[in-house]
């Protein structure tokens, strides 16, 4: 069963505004990116949300919303919805506080007023789907470095002296290597220098151990194909921006209800929970069109191709 957050989630997905009938409203706002200077960062565009108390008219989303999930009529989908906005405030007015999942956290005051404290990665669009940060390096540490790659870089020079005749003047010749090179003969010599002590040091039957590791090697590579492949590289979005306690709390849900192969998925500031492995994104949308049959918990997942 899909609470009362998950369907407001789900309709600020497409909508600017969701209304709770009589308590109030949902409104989203979209952020520019943004830099910050001090980490030399380019931060990418998101939306945020605020609650106003003051819109408390039924604009019909969020009983649209349980019609279809559920796929009942009005007058049941609005008594459902009416269930789910008591038992909200029931918690509201005990503890003080209702957790919504990657929205925030709605908080009651003494005099009724309910604010909402939102996440800081904000609120999920399909519009930002993919936008990351990425670091900026200032140009001074750029052209420290490429002075600092000149100077390696450069060539040795080593002065000759060749004695002429007894007219002639001693002439100074200029030779001129590339280091690289010198790097190259360097690690030439001991590659053969090592070759010829192990050649000489090993015992005879080294040829067969040799074969056999080389052997052990193969196979031990062709397992490790194998598994990368069967783990593949492609996953299902569940969730985006959710902290690892809820994210934790979603997979096992979905474990409880058959659906074992979620897990959590952090990378800098980015989590998600992610389900299944695939090799290639066409297997991955064919299983998505398999598991939005059997569980509504994937109506609104998306393939995603995850660098772990």
């Amino acid at each position: 069963m899909i609470n009362l957050a998950r369907h407001i989630e789900i309709l600020l997905l497409e909508h600017d505004c969701v209304v709770i009938p009589g308590l109030g409203g949902f409104i989203t706002n979209a952020e520019e990116a943004r830099f910050l200077e001090q980490e030399w960062q380019m931060m990418p565009p998101y939306r945020t949300v605020r609650f106003n108390q003051a819109l408390k008219t039924n604009d019909g989303l969020l009983v649209q919303s349980y019609m279809n999930i559920y796929d009942a009529s009005y007058p049941a989908a609005q008594k459902q919805m009416q269930m789910d906005i008591d038992e909200m405030m029931d918690q509201l007015n005990l503890t003080g506080e209702y957790v919504m999942e990657n929205i925030g956290t709605l908080r009651i005051d003494i005099n009724h007023n309910i604010s909402l404290e939102t996440d800081e990665s904000g609120i999920n669009t399909p519009w930002f789907y993919g936008l990351s940060s990425f670091a900026l390096e200032p140009v001074e540490a750029i052209e420290k470095q490429r002075e600092i790659a000149t100077a390696i870089q450069q060539t040795s020079v080593l002065p000759v002296t060749t004695a002429g005749n007894d007219e002639e003047k001693s002439k100074t010749v200029v030779v001129k290597f590339n280091r690289r090179w010198i790097d190259i003969a360097v690690s030439a010599a001991a590659a053969v220098m090592l070759f010829f002590l192990i050649s000489y040091t090993s015992e005879p039957k080294a040829t067969t151990d040799t074969l056999t590791a080389s052997a052990v090697n193969i196979s031990q590579q062709a397992t490790d194909a194998e598994a990368t492949a069967a783990n593949g590289r492609f996953s299902l979005v569940m969730a985006s921006y959710t902290t690892k306690a809820n994210g934790e709390e979603y997979i096992q849900r979905l474990a409880e209800e058959g659906f074992k192969e979620g897990r959590f998925f952090e990378k800098g500031k980015m989590t998600r929970v992610l389900y299944g492995h695939y090799a290639t994104a066409e297997e991955a949308d064919e299983a998505l069109h398999e598991l939005r049959n059997k569980n509504s918990e994937f109506n609104q997942a998306w393939v995603l191709e995850v660098k772990e």
